[in-house]
């Protein structure tokens, strides 16, 4: 039978055992958030102010990178933040790898191409800034993948999906509809087409900010656009959008900024003063 002196022999054993296996485990990780964003950097077309390409290198850690924090606690990068920096070039499929991210803003750049799918597999991510780039195709489904989307906006917590300024085409997926926990969908400034679904508030109960405006969205206002019962600005100007104006539109009490202007609607269009036609 262990005696206590073994006994604790062997748990400290154990113990420097287990601290040597973690600390080699978060050494590999790192280096592999590190390969992922070399591998991201390559993809860049263009890098004007040259500040990626000097300070983003395997020389140097990884968390001293600029636009690049880590997490104190797991050491793993956990933020990226190259907005405004006049980058060119596609999002490679290896950003997926960074399984720590939180939040991602490339925002004001001329990045281009499709979203790549692998983005899907960000399962802690809350910030995305994909806004004013030049990402094009489809809108990716897999947004519904990440309810907890969140920024910080009005000095609180807001759960937001932004992609205006782009040139993304086709229909709004369905499935972003069904992400329950947003209060702001922000689409304007694309190409995208097709109408608004029939359900699009009932799984938003939260929605406050509807904008698709400068788009060519068309036919009807769906009826149950009244059932957004959060919503402040609903802004569907400049689209192909006709019939009459839903009457349910009254049913927004909380409403106070809609824009309508820029569309082909039909018959008497309800006298509120907080319409702008």
């Amino acid at each position: 039978m262990m005696d206590r002196t073994n006994f604790l022999l062997f748990m400290s054993c154990s113990m420097i055992h287990l601290f040597i296996s973690c600390l080699a485990s978060n050494i590999l990780n790192i280096a592999t958030d590190q390969s992922a964003l070399i591998v991201f950097k390559s993809q860049f077309e263009h890098d004007r102010s040259n500040v990626l390409a000097r300070n983003w290198s395997s020389d140097t850690p990884i968390c001293s990178w600029i636009g690049v924090t880590c997490s104190l606690r797991h050491q793993r990068v956990a933020a990226i933040n190259v907005s405004n920096m006049d980058l060119s070039g596609i999002i490679s499929p290896e950003l997926g790898n960074l399984s720590f991210l939180v939040s991602l803003d490339m925002s004001g750049n001329k990045l281009h191409g499709d979203l790549p799918k692998e983005l899907a597999k960000l399962k802690r991510l809350k910030f995305i800034g994909f806004s004013f780039n030049r990402f094009s195709g489809k809108i990716p489904s897999f947004f519904e993948a990440m309810p907890n989307l969140q920024q910080l906006q009005f000095h609180r917590r807001l759960n937001v999906l932004s992609l205006a300024g782009n040139k993304f085409t086709g229909a709004i997926p369905v499935s972003i509809f069904n992400v329950s926990t947003l209060e702001i969908l922000e689409f304007s400034y694309n190409s995208l087409s097709g109408d608004l679904p029939a359900n699009m508030c009932r799984n938003l109960p939260s929605l406050a900010r509807f904008a698709v405006y400068s788009n060519q969205l068309y036919g009807q206002i769906p009826s149950t656009i009244g059932e957004c019962s959060q919503l402040r600005t609903l802004a569907l100007e400049f689209n192909q959008f006709n019939g009459p104006v839903p009457k349910q539109i009254g049913n927004l009490s909380m409403l106070v900024y809609l824009y309508l202007g820029g569309n082909d609607f039909k018959g008497i269009l309800l006298n509120f003063f907080l319409f702008s036609i």
